[in-house]
Order: structure tokens, then C-alpha cells, then sequence
């Protein structure tokens, strides 16, 4: 048996990983055909249940690279697609195409980004340590981390959650780029770029660790200023990667004011107390964004024992972990910083993303060696397990409201757009839509309609016998709409600045057909970012060979 093992280890270690990428979310989203689903307006579940639905809707009907998100507001579209990228949904909207309702799509997506974390831990460690043993120590403690699985569970945030999957790879590169081999910058690149890809703000508070690691490193820097260039290479190159996703963002915010360019959120009021963090943590509490039991006695424990840890980087990685989360307290001067850039994070407490992998860094990197036997590194394995199973199990119990049937599940209202409305023009009210009509709405002039008929982001009607008429369309008018292939005497879509939405002039007879039409930005963007990686990939390839 033993020698079997030895013969197939990394088919066991998948078929392990794969074993709990289940388990671990089988309490709240597989067991007796229900879902603990918190999907409160107030939060992002729905949100990012219903950008899956539309991506599903778009490819449908064959749309591959949709702007605008047509499942919500009942047809309204929203350009969410611009600000939170799609790339990584396709494996769920895939999912959706094959058969399987929305429920079970999302849920198996879960146990998809589960093993891809376990894996990407798994092997990102193991490039360092060459140690396959300290590697699946280290990628279970994250994949399982408390806070982790808070943002599936609880949050249901897939933005962060796809960080969280990623991010070991941008450790990896930094460590590279500071500590190690500062020519394996691509790793760097690459990590952040699929961050980028995932969720818009995780990469500022990636530049956040990598500010502090540049301090931590000043005297090692001066000395070898090639890894600043290293670094730079990194960074241009993820954002020619990433000109995709930045090139349209930065187009609509030029042509359109957003309700994002004016933030609801206090940054100092989100920050917690060290109390609520001791509290939350220790219980191992997911529905509150502690960082675990496991983590913050890492925490409390690193005073003590960072003198006899002599790796540099687990050393640095550590100080800057306790730095986060005194940052994510009201210890912290935020309300000095609340008319800066960083603003932006919304909530401090997103610091615990950084937070969860430094600490796990460095308690796997066991400077007491507690772990060097094989029998403590399967009670801490075991230990893992029961405090995310047990987690859960209380979750469940203590808000029973919240565990819903899929039938329950597949059915989401489409105004759930998040608590901040971000992506809709400024003057925009989300309650005036609710009450809108699905349909042209003639709003000065006199025409004669009939017809109507909408397919996703295309509509068409016919027209006569229009004077001067200003006919409200129930599309949000985003840059990009076109009234061009319209028949008659049809002005161009405008976006009326009142309520949103497009809004054309007529004049005589004739066919209204409006679409939304890629700029060439768009366009352009695209085949510039995946022309890019196809040129690094060939060249990667052939130096390889060399």
C-alpha cells in the first residue's frame, strides 16, 4: 500500500483535494438540496449570482464578450461587466449552458475554485520549499482559512473569493522579485494580472504589501537595484495583460458619471475593534469577518517567536500580516486617510485577504518546528477540517432563514445590484426603475409605436407619424448603445441625465433598432492584451526549449 502510494502520491493528493473541495461546502450548499444563501440586498450574493446569469444569457445568444449585463433590472442591462471583469465566470456559465440550474451551477463552480486554491497553494509552495509535505499542510490551512470561507459562504463574494485563488501566485512572485530569483518576475505578473481579472480592488491592496515590502527590503534594494526593475517588467507587463479590462473601464468613466465616483462608505466607520477582531476570531465566527481561530493565535504568537524565524521573507511577511490587522482595527488613523486614494478598499477589514496567506506563511514555515513530525501536521490538517465543518454547522443553526431551497435560490430579484448602485449613472434612482415601464415611453412630441420587441441588449420598434417625438427607451444609455441601423428619421441614442436611460428623437416613419456596438477601444484592448499573452507564452516556450 505504502509503495502504491508512493508510486500515484500527487493522484492521491488531487483526489484528496478534490475530495474536500466538497466536504467543506457540503453542510452549507449541498446538503438536503439547500443553500445557506445570505442574499440580503445589502450584500453582494445576488449580484454576483445574476453577472453569471447574464454572461449565461449573452453566450446563448451568442455573445461572447458582452459589455453590458442584460439579467438585471429586468432587462435595464448593467455594465457591471466593465468594472468586475467576466473572464473567470465562463466556467459557470458554462456550467449554466450544459443544463444545469442556477443553484447547481453556482454550486459547482464552489467546488471548481475550492480545488483550484487547494492547487495553486499546493504547488506554489512547493516551488519554494520542495517539500510536498509542508506544501499540503500549507494549502490546507489557507483553502480552509476562516475568512476564506466567510467570503463564499457568507458574503458570497466571488470577486474576493477568485483573489484569494490567485493570490499565492503574487506572493510567490513577490518573494521572487524581493527575496530569491528576481528573474522569475513573470510570476508577478501573471498573478496579478489574474487578480486584476477577478475583482478591481484587491490589486490596491496587493500594491499596499508590496509599499510595505519595499520599505522592509530599502537596504537589500540599494544594494541590488535590478529588483525594482524586476519589478517594474512585472507591473508593466500585467498591466498590458490587463488593457482588456482598464482601456474600457477608464472609457466609461471618461464619457459617464457614475454613482461609484461618489462612495456611500466611511472607511473609518467600517474599521472594527480590536475586541470584535478577538471575538470574532477566537469563536471562529463566519458570519463576521474575523480572521479564525488558527490565525489569530498566529497572531498573538508572532511577538514572541519572530526572532527565531532566519527567513527573511517569513520574518518580513509576518511584521507586515501583524501590520494588516492593526490596520484592520480602529487603532488605526483611518479617518486621516479618508479623503485619499485609499478610500477606495471601502472596508479595512479586506485586509484579512493579506492577512490569511502571510500568517499562513509563516505558520507553516514552523520556526518552533512544531509540525516536523508527520502526526502534528495531521492534527492540525484534522483541526482545520472540524473548525470549518463545526463553523458552518453553527452558521446554519444560528440564521435558519438564510438556508434556502434551490428552487428558492434560482429565483433572484434583478434589481439586486449591491447596497451601492455603483455602475449606475449618477442621477439614477434604482427605485424610479422598479417602477418604469418595460417599453418606449413618449415622453414630449407624438408618435404612433408598435411592435416593441427586445433580445438582450437589442431592441426594435416600428414608428409613424412622429413630430419632434422624445421617446424614452427602457435600456440604461452606457457609451456604446447605437441607434445607426435604425430605418428613418432617427437621432442618435443619448442617455437622458434625469433617469439613465436611452433616449432617441423621431421624426416621420421608419424602424428604431438599437444595439450596443463594442467602441474600438474595446475592441482594440482585447487584441492587444491577448496578443500579448500569446507572444509571451510562444517566447516562454521557446526559451524553454533553449
Amino acid at each position: 500500500m505504502k509503495k502504491t502510494f508512493e508510486q500515484h502520491k500527487m493522484l492521491f493528493i488531487w483526489l484528496l483535494f478534490l475530495t474536500m473541495s466538497v466536504i467543506i461546502i457540503y453542510i452549507t450548499d449541498l446538503a438536503n438540496g439547500h443553500i445557506w444563501s445570505y442574499l440580503d440586498l445589502d450584500t453582494d450574493g445576488r449580484f454576483h449570482v445574476l453577472r453569471i446569469e447574464g454572461l449565461y444569457q449573452a453566450l446563448k445568444h451568442g455573445q461572447f464578450f458582452p459589455t453590458v449585463n442584460m439579467s438585471f433590472m429586468n432587462g435595464f442591462g448593467y455594465i457591471a461587466n466593465i468594472f468586475y471583469a467576466d473572464l473567470w465566470l465562463y466556467p459557470a456559465a458554462i456550467l449554466r449552458l450544459i443544463g444545469l440550474t442556477t443553484a447547481q451551477a453556482f454550486v459547482t463552480y464552489y467546488v471548481m475554485l475550492n480545488l483550484a486554491t487547494f492547487l495553486i497553494a499546493f504547488y506554489t509552495y512547493r516551488y519554494v520549499s520542495h517539500n510536498a509535505t509542508k506544501s499540503l499542510l500549507f494549502s490546507f490551512v489557507y483553502t480552509l482559512s476562516a475568512y476564506r470561507i466567510f467570503d463564499m459562504v457568507r458574503r458570497f463574494d466571488v470577486g474576493e473569493t477568485l483573489t484569494l485563488t490567485f493570490l499565492p501566485i503574487v506572493i510567490l512572485g513577490v518573494y521572487e522579485i524581493f527575496y530569491a530569483d528576481a528573474g522569475k518576475w513573470k510570476f508577478l505578473a501573471f498573478g496579478m494580472t489574474m487578480i486584476i481579472y477577478a475583482h478591481a480592488l484587491s490589486p490596491i491592496l496587493i500594491g499596499i504589501f508590496i509599499f510595505f515590502v519595499i520599505l522592509f527590503r530599502t537596504k537589500a534594494l540599494i544594494k541590488e537595484p535590478q529588483r525594482i526593475v524586476k519589478l517594474i517588467y512585472a507591473g508593466l507587463t500585467a498591466g498590458v495583460l490587463s488593457l482588456a479590462y482598464l482601456l474600457p473601464m477608464f472609457e466609461q468613466l471618461h464619457r459617464t458619471k457614475f454613482k461609484l465616483t461618489s462612495p456611500l462608505i466611511d472607511i473609518a466607520q467600517r474599521s472594527n475593534s480590536f475586541k470584535d477582531v478577538l471575538v470574532w476570531s477566537f469563536t471562529n465566527n463566519l458570519y463576521q469577518e474575523g480572521i479564525g481561530l488558527i490565525y489569530i493565535v498566529v497572531a498573538l504568537t508572532i511577538p514572541f517567536v519572530i526572532w527565531k524565524e532566519k527567513n527573511p521573507a517569513v520574518r518580513d511577511f509576518a511584521i507586515i500580516g501583524e501590520i494588516f490587522l492593526l490596520m484592520t482595527t480602529k487603532f488605526f488613523p483611518w479617518k486621516v486617510l479618508e479623503n485619499t486614494p485609499l478610500k477606495i478598499i471601502q472596508f479595512p477589514w479586506r485586509l484579512n485577504m493579506l492577512i490569511t496567506i502571510l500568517f499562513s506563511v509563516f505558520l507553516v514555515a514552523d520556526p518552533l518546528h512544531l509540525f516536523e513530525k508527520r502526526k502534528w501536521q495531521f492534527i492540525l490538517i484534522g483541526l482545520v477540517i472540524l473548525l470549518t465543518l463545526v463553523s458552518e454547522s453553527n452558521l446554519i443553526k444560528s440564521y435558519p432563514n438564510e438556508y434556502d431551497t434551490y428552487t428558492s435560490f434560482n429565483h433572484l430579484d434583478s434589481y439586486s445590484i449591491g447596497s451601492g448602485e455603483e455602475y449606475l449613472p449618477k442621477e439614477t434612482g434604482l427605485a424610479e426603475l422598479r417602477l418604469a415601464p418595460h417599453a418606449p415611453v413618449v415622453k414630449s412630441g407624438t408618435v404612433k409605436i408598435t411592435e416593441f420587441e427586445q433580445k438582450g441588449s437589442r431592441l426594435t420598434f416600428n414608428f409613424t407619424n412622429a413630430k419632434e417625438a422624445k421617446v424614452s427607451l427602457p435600456i440604461i444609455g452606457y457609451y456604446g448603445y447605437s441607434s445607426k441601423k435604425s430605418l428613418g428619421n432617427v437621432s442618435a441614442l443619448k442617455m437622458n441625465l434625469k433617469t439613465g436611460l436611452g433616449q432617441v428623437t423621431l421624426n416621420g416613419q421608419g424602424i428604431v433598432r438599437v444595439e450596443y456596438v463594442q467602441t474600438w477601444i474595446q475592441k482594440c484592448s482585447r487584441i492587444i492584451s491577448i496578443s500579448s499573452l500569446l507572444i509571451l507564452l510562444i517566447t516562454f516556450c521557446i526559451r524553454k526549449k533553449e
